[in-house]
């Protein structure tokens, strides 16, 4: 018959054997929260030691060896380290349960009890140490025996209140999980706490710790149960917000495709102005505060059978019942949104307004993702208008949305067939009208008809085809350069634009490199150039993304310098090798204008920045660049953008003799 000490031995052998063995098999899973995950092994592991560490002391109490009596000073020890540890860990993962955060930063909810906790933790370590040498928790007898020290009771009391303190905060906030999730969790209190009463009056149990076991393998049990609805729950959900995504949307809608009530429903596309404003001015962490904070105002006004999902970027789209649209539309038109500044911990606010397009859904047998599309449309077409802020889908807009997915189609096909092709603008040197660089323009010969690019890119930027064009582009201009060096002609640094929503690929810089190896031309031969109006790619990424390009040996230049609010803070975050400066400071003579333009131009040469005027197409505008010291200028006035063997003939005869 197996006796009571047996028994507890073997319980802690196997709870430590378990939780050890459950380790590895979780690192190889997913889980939407990587801190988490984290959190979840270190808790597995500290339990699996703490427990190991007790099983070992009753198997060395007692013995009188040099070698055991080591054995047991050190695994007691680490015990009373290691409960104090595992108290960290729980509180860790239950604020990431429940903010998705651990941090001790002035908006952290429930701050002052986790710095509590906290320094609750770091006072039990220092006195496991002192208790080391004084014996005020412990000491061994010279039967090598445990003996409780006069504090003993502090060394229990001490972890217990820290726990109480992490539950006090999961009372609060219970509403955000399931009662089967506060019940587990709440067990690391309330499992312990009867075995340690247990353990207090019967000296010698360990069902203390036990219990402790119990209540982790629950929770990690829990996790992985929890964690797989949230994987499911993560590919509809935008991280940043919590709100709906795109593909939960369209979801949504084509469950009621068919229904006679999606008639009393109209899709609300809206984006907001100017954020990328908003993150420069106060940071990306404290943007996607706000981000957040204004999901949750417009969700008080969402009702149950409602959706409000997050597209990208400052993009949002509602399914809104026409009752409440005025409602909805007039927070759109410009509402306060509060913030906890995240380094001060000051509160402050913001206004936000937005652009919109308004689909009045007319029809049960659309699937989603076409309903979104044209509620989409009238959006671009409210962004191109500077007086309307809200644009309603109409039946022109529809017969023109018909238009643009036959467009779509033959992009897609375009894409397919080689059909777009680079055309080389020249840059030239106004002091020797000699050749100098060149700017790579997609073209769309389409049909045998030269496409705009105002009738392709935007459509392009939308479907994010435009990722594609950008990488084709620059394939088809390292080929040509290729073939024009082997013939032994000389070619000059040309410049390939990279569009916003390529920027947004953290791999691109990669592609970029790996693209011009294979096509063996120097790295030199190549500038990257991106548009200083890409407000969905924060300057901080934006400089990472530069370095990077910088480190793989390339330049980079900014085009439309000076267009955008934030300028100056992007020349002092970024090295750029050049400006291009916008257009509509050469095409406008005002004396403002030039004086923004002298210093400008300044301001590059005191940081060592190379200057290039676009768009320049009149013998004034030469004179007065002229006169500023920029000698490098784009445009009609020299030539326009080229096609391959026109540009071939111009590299063979590069200075121009006359305009």
């Amino acid at each position: 018959m197996i006796d009571g000490f047996s028994a507890q031995l073997s319980f802690l052998l196997f709870e430590a054997v378990l939780c050890l063995i459950l380790t590895p098999l979780y690192v190889v899973t997913k889980d939407p929260l990587r801190v988490r995950k984290s959190v979840v092994i270190s808790l597995n592991l500290t339990c699996s030691a703490m427990l190991f560490c007790e099983y070992l002391y009753y198997v060395y109490y007692g013995s009188r060896t040099p070698v055991d009596i080591v054995i047991m000073y050190v695994v007691n020890a680490a015990v009373y380290y290691l409960i104090l540890l595992l108290l960290f860990f729980y509180a860790m993962l239950v604020y990431l349960r429940l903010f998705g955060r651990f941090d001790l930063k002035p908006d952290m909810p429930c701050r002052k009890r986790l710095i509590a906790v906290c320094a609750i933790v770091v006072i039990g370590l220092i006195l496991v140490v002192i208790s080391n040498f004084t014996g005020i928790y412990y000491y061994f007898d010279s039967n090598n025996c445990y003996q409780r020290g006069p504090l003993f009771w502090l060394a229990a009391t001490l972890p217990t209140l820290g726990a109480l303190l992490v539950v006090t905060v999961i009372i609060n906030h219970r509403t955000k999980m399931t009662l089967v999730q506060r019940m587990v969790l709440v067990s690391y209190l309330v499992l312990p706490l009867i075995g340690e009463m247990i353990q207090i009056c019967f000296f010698g149990s360990s069902l203390m710790n036990i219990c402790m076991g119990l209540s982790v393998l629950m929770m990690f049990f829990e996790n992985v149960i929890n964690k797989e609805k949230e994987l499911v729950r993560a590919t509809r959900t935008e991280v940043r917000t919590g709100l709906a995504n795109e593909h939960a949307c369209i979801e949504w809608l084509n469950s009621m495709k068919g229904n006679e009530e999606l008639k009393k429903y109209a899709a609300v596309f809206f984006d907001l102005r100017k954020f990328s404003d908003i993150n420069r001015v106060h940071g990306i962490e404290n943007g996607n505060r706000i981000l957040a904070n204004f999901s949750n105002i417009m969700l008080d006004k969402i009702e149950k059978d409602e959706i409000l999902g997050r597209q990208f970027g400052n993009q949002f789209v509602a399914i809104i019942k026409h009752r409440n649209l005025d409602g909805i539309l007039k927070i759109l038109n410009g509402v306060e949104v509060p913030f906890t500044d995240s380094e001060t911990g000051a509160s402050n606010k913001v206004t936000l307004s937005a652009r919109v397009g308004v689909y009045e859904i007319d029809r049960v047998d659309l699937d989603g993702e076409d309903i979104l599309v044209f509620a989409a449309q009238a959006l671009v077409i409210a962004k191109s208008k500077d007086s309307d802020d809200i644009v309603w889908l109409t039946k022109d807009l529809l017969d023109s949305l018909a238009e643009r997915k036959k467009l779509e189609s033959d992009i897609k096909h375009g894409l397919e067939n080689g059909e777009f092709k680079p055309y080389y603008q020249p840059k030239v040197n106004t002091k020797t009208r000699k050749l100098c660089g060149m700017e790579a323009l997609s073209r769309w010969v389409h049909d045998g008809k030269l496409m705009s690019p105002g009738s392709y890119i935007p459509i392009m930027e939308f479907n994010d085809t435009i990722r594609l064009l950008d990488l084709h582009i620059l394939k088809c201009v390292c080929s040509d350069i290729a073939g024009w060096l082997k013939d032994g002609i000389e070619v000059p640094v040309t410049s390939v634009n990279f569009s916003r929503r390529s920027l947004a690929d953290p791999d691109l810089s990669d592609k970029i490199d790996s693209v011009v190896r294979a096509s063996g031309i120097p790295k030199d031969l190549i500038e990257i150039e991106v548009t200083e109006t890409a407000d969905e790619f924060s300057i901080g990424d934006l400089s990472a993304f530069v370095d990077r390009l910088h480190k793989l040996g390339y330049k980079v230049s900014i085009d439309d310098f000076g267009s955008a609010s934030s300028s100056l803070t992007l020349l002092r975050e970024v090295s750029f090798d050049t400006l291009k400066i916008d257009k509509g400071f050469i095409d406008n003579s005002k004396m403002r204008d030039l004086a923004i333009l002298t210093y400008i131009i300044r301001l590059a040469e005191e940081i060592d920045t190379d200057i290039v005027a676009e768009g320049v197409e009149q013998q004034k505008q030469v004179e007065i660049l002229d006169k500023l010291g920029v000698d490098v200028i784009q445009g009609y006035y020299f030539d326009k953008p080229l096609p391959k063997a026109d540009m071939s003939a111009r590299l063979k005869a590069p200075v121009y003799s006359h305009n």
